[in-house]
Order: structure tokens, then sequence, then C-alpha cells
């Protein structure tokens, strides 16, 4: 069986480091951290919960390489044989040793990382000892018979694999060769295997130490040439010595004399150049001083230059007397554009003298006419003002009287329902009274009483209250004369309304007493005629008694309520 088979190698990776130059700085993996495929083998990087199957293309800086947290190397070899063994009973006392041969093919390397499939060994070990049956075959056949059990578990494995193949996570499994072996033929197997164990040993302590004999000869010849060379390289630097020291004389000597040369030569240079520059500095000073004289002597007349250009002889006479001319006229010209200037200028400050007075004008008319309209704006918002205030004091006025008004009208209400409570209450205490018969064993004056009742004193204040609340001012500002020239009737409307309003419920409430009042007795005395003196009014046969009639009447009902 091959060793390490299907995982051939695994590595588990940490955090990527940086690597590079300032530059080219980034995040990347060592070369030695990728392990080396063969032809047949490919790796196998696991990047979180997926799985990536490489085959040799990937580099130590690509994203999955830096993103992965191991890497798997798996065998694809075709057919790998994998032998398995075990045990089944014969019909003696010793075992039968069953040896099958699977041939094993990696068909998904992703599927085998991922499942963990390291010992196939193992797991077609627990398919074999699942076969059904297998342990029977050979429990009715003795040791010699080695050859039949071999049949027939073959023939059982074949069908078992034909029906249920080995299922197993990214291998397919082929079952190949099956072989039954004896104790006996197990013993000569385990001795040969011993046998060829030692012989390998043997093998491998020979090879190990004949690559340690050629080890240490290559070693002792490598330290001898290294020592040649090293007497090679010696001699080779001190010949390169001698040269370079013969070499650096040479060039002292030729700098030395560079020096001397180049100094001797400087200082004549440096004389040579003192001397020209003296005899040009006499000659700039005699040129300064002549041009100085003829700048006196001449000035800046173009007149005076030209004649000393004439007397040098660097002009000609005509061209004196042309440039004579030419400058007669420029003169000419010049006071010409001089007075015409002049006049110009004076008529530009008289225009400028009568625009400034014009925009003077204009602007005592704007400030005028902005006053004025400030002083229209003023009135006007002065008007409106008055206007405004005219009418909120109108609408106080309006809205006290109406307040005035509303004041009296409730407290007329007001009295009006207190009085007809009062007459509602006297009332019925006196039906009350006069249903238990308290006016039987006494002397009262049952018509007293009914007249008793409309004599409800009624509160005069409150019905004229509302109205002088003001005071004097709110009497001067609304008490005025009215259409025909009468005194208004303020007060006295309201005492008739108020004498009205006690009339007509003293006269219904002695309608209710006199109803409740009638019972067998004397005949009442027909009421005399309506114009005649013995007739008095509800008030004039109350007016005498009234007092008294009313405490009798209010000591009789409480009394009767006591009893």
């Amino acid at each position: 069986m091959a060793e390490r088979y299907p995982l051939v190698e695994q590595r588990e990776y940490g955090s990527p480091g940086k690597r590079g130059t300032w530059l080219t700085r980034r995040v990347t993996r060592d070369d030695q951290d990728l392990p080396l495929v063969a032809p047949h083998q490919v790796r196998v990087f696991r990047v979180g919960e997926e799985y990536v199957e490489d085959h040799g293309q990937l580099r130590a800086g690509d994203r999955i390489v830096v993103e992965a947290s191991s890497v798997t190397v798996v065998d694809q070899r075709v057919e790998v044989p994998v032998v398995v063994e075990t045990r089944i009973p014969s019909a003696e006392a010793d075992d039968f040793t069953v040896r099958a041969t699977f041939y094993c093919t990696v068909t998904d390397p992703c599927a085998v990382v991922r499942d963990g499939i390291t010992d196939v060994e193992a797991l077609l070990l627990g398919h074999l000892r699942d076969v059904p049956g297998l342990t029977e075959d050979g429990s009715d056949q003795p040791i010699m018979r080695s050859a039949a059990v071999r049949d027939r578990i073959d023939a059982r494995l074949t069908a078992y694999h034909e029906m249920r193949p080995a299922t197993l996570s990214g291998l397919r499994a082929r079952h190949g060769l099956v072989e039954v072996l004896t104790p006996r033929e197990v013993a000569e197997a385990l001795a040969q295997e011993d046998d060829d164990r030692r012989r390998r040993e043997l093998d491998r302590a020979r090879e190990e130490r004949e690559q340690e004999a050629a080890l240490r000869r290559a070693l002792l010849e490598t330290e001898l040439e290294l020592k040649r060379e090293e007497l090679r390289n010696t001699s080779a630097l001190r010949k390169e010595r001698y040269r370079q020291e013969e070499e650096l004389e040479k060039e002292f000597g030729r700098q030395k004399y560079e020096s001397v040369r180049s100094r001797f030569q400087r200082g004549a240079d440096a004389t040579q150049q003192e001397h020209d520059l003296t005899l040009q500095a006499q000659r700039n000073r005699a040129q300064r001083a002549e041009l100085a004289e003829d700048f006196r002597l001449i000035g800046a007349d173009p007149i005076a230059a030209d004649f000393n250009a004439w007397r040098n002889g660097d002009i000609s006479a005509a061209q004196l007397a042309e440039r004579l001319h030419a400058a007669e006229e420029r003169r000419d010209e010049l006071t010409d554009s001089r007075l015409r200037v002049a006049r110009e200028e004076e008529l530009k400050r008289v225009a400028m003298e009568r625009e400034e007075h014009h925009w003077e004008v204009e602007r005592d008319d704007r400030r005028h006419e902005l006053t004025r309209a400030e002083e229209l704006e003023q009135a006007k918002a002065a008007r409106e003002e008055e206007a405004r205030r005219w009418d909120l004091e109108h609408e106080d006025l309006l809205r006290r009287r109406q307040e005035q008004r509303a004041d009296a009208e409730r407290l007329h209400r007001d009295a009006r329902d207190w009085a007809k409570e009062q007459l509602a209450v006297r009332a019925q205490l006196g039906k009350q009274a006069i249903d238990r018969g308290l006016f039987d064993s006494t002397m009262y004056d049952a018509g007293a009483f009914i007249n008793s009742v409309g004599d409800v004193s009624y509160p005069q204040g409150a019905a004229t209250g509302g109205g002088e609340r003001d005071g004097t001012r709110l009497g001067a500002s609304t008490a005025r004369p009215a259409a025909d020239g009468k005194a208004p009737l303020a007060g006295d409307g309201k005492a008739r309304l108020a004498g009205d309003a006690k009339g007509r419920l003293a006269g219904e409430a002695r309608a209710e007493l006199n109803g409740g009042l009638r019972r067998p007795g004397p005949a009442p005395t027909p009421a005399p005629a309506p114009g005649s003196a013995a007739a008095p009014g509800p008030a004039a046969g109350a007016s005498g008694d009234d007092e008294d009639d009313d405490d009798y009447s209010d000591g009789n009902a409480e009394a009767s309520l006591e009893h």
C-alpha cells in the first residue's frame, strides 16, 4: 500500500504578513508556505467554508492563497492498490487469513479533504467486515481447503460489490485480488516480510555508509580545492596589490607635476589678466572723462549734438541743415500742440463746472422731493393712526355698552328667577299649611296671607345696578337725550319691568292659593265694582299688615313643619 494515501501533506496557515518594498508592500504569503506537488497530485485550499482545487497554478500572492486557512496535497493516481487483512474461523482450531486488495482512485479531491479521508485501509476493512456471510464461508472447511474458501469469498465479494459498491467520500474503490492464507503461509509471509525488511535495512545502511563516504570524499576534495583557490587568490591579490602600488606612484608623480605646472600657469595668467584690466580701466576712465565733458558742453540740446556730430564727421552739412530744419518744425508743432491742449483743457474745465452745477441743482430738487414725500407719508401715517385709534375707541365703547346691556339683562333675569323661587316656596308652604289645617284653629285672615304671597321684596338694585357699575363716566358716555327731547327711561323702565313681573307672579301665586284654600264655610263677600271706593286692590288689601302677615305665615309654616 502506498504510504500517506490519499492525503500526502497537510498544512495549517496563520494570518498572512505584509512583504515587499515600501512601494510594493502588500499582504502575501511566503513561497515556502506552498507545498510542492507532483504531476499526479493536486492542492486543495480551504477558504472559509469552501474548498478550492489547484493544480499548481496559484502563487503565494493570490487572493485564494492569502485567505486560505489550510492546504492539503491529494494523491490522484489511478488504481492505487490498498491491501486489507482479516481473520475468519475455520473448521479446525486455526483461522483463515483473508487478504483483499482494493484499487482506489480519487474522483473528488475537495470531498476527500472536507471529509478527512486519512485512513483508507481502515474504511475498506470496515467495508470488508460488513459483507454478510463472510465469516461463515470458512467455518465448515479445514485449513487445507484454503483454495475453496478463496473461491467462495471471491464470488461473495464480487457479487456484493456489484450490488453495493464501496462508498467513500471522493474515492472510487474497485474489488481486486482475494487471497486466503493458512497459518503456515501467514508465518512464511511474515518471515518473508521480516527478511525483506532486514534486507531493506541492510541496503539502506550500506547506502548510508556509501553516501557518507562519498560525502566525506567530496568534502575533502572541496577543502583541497578551496585551499588551492585560496592560494591562487592570494597570489593574484599580491600581484594586483604590487601593480596598484606602482600605478599609484606613477599617478602621484603625474599629479604632482600637473599641480606645479597648473600653479605656475595660474600665476602667469593672473599677472597678464591684471595688466589687461589696468589698461582697460585707463581707457574706460579716459572715455568717461571725455563723455562727461561733452555732456557738460552739449547737455540735452539736439542742435548742439548735431553740430558735434558734424564736427566729428559723423554727418554731412546737408544732413545738418535737414536736421536743423526738422528741429525748427518740431518746435513749431510742439508750440501749437501745447496751445491746443491748453484750449481743450479749458473747455473741459468749463464743461465739468457746468455739469457739476447741473448735478447740484438736480440733487437739491431730488432732496426736496424726497423730503416732501416723507412729510406726506408721515402725515398720512398720522391720519391713519388717528383713524385707527378712533375706531378702536369706538369699538371699545360699543363693546362696553353691549357688556353693560348683557349684565343688566342677566341681573334682571336672576332677580326674576329669585322672585319666582320665593313665590313658589311661599305658595308651597301656604298650600301645605292649609292642607294640614293649620289655619283652622287660629284667627288668621286667609286673604291677607294670600295677598302676602305676592308681596315679595324685589331687588331693585340688582335690576338697575348693572348700569351703575361704571359710575358717572358710563352714565355720561351712554346717557343721550331721546329723539323727542325726553329724558332717558333707563331706571324707570327697569323699575316698571320689575313691577310688572312682580305683579304677574303674585297673581299666579294668589290663584294657586285660592284654589287650595277653598273649603266649606261662609260664602265669600262679593267683590265691589271696579270703580267703587270699597273695592281695594290687591296691593291695598295687603298694604296694612304686610310684614305681620308674613311673619305670622312664616311662623305657622315653621310650627307646622316642626309638628
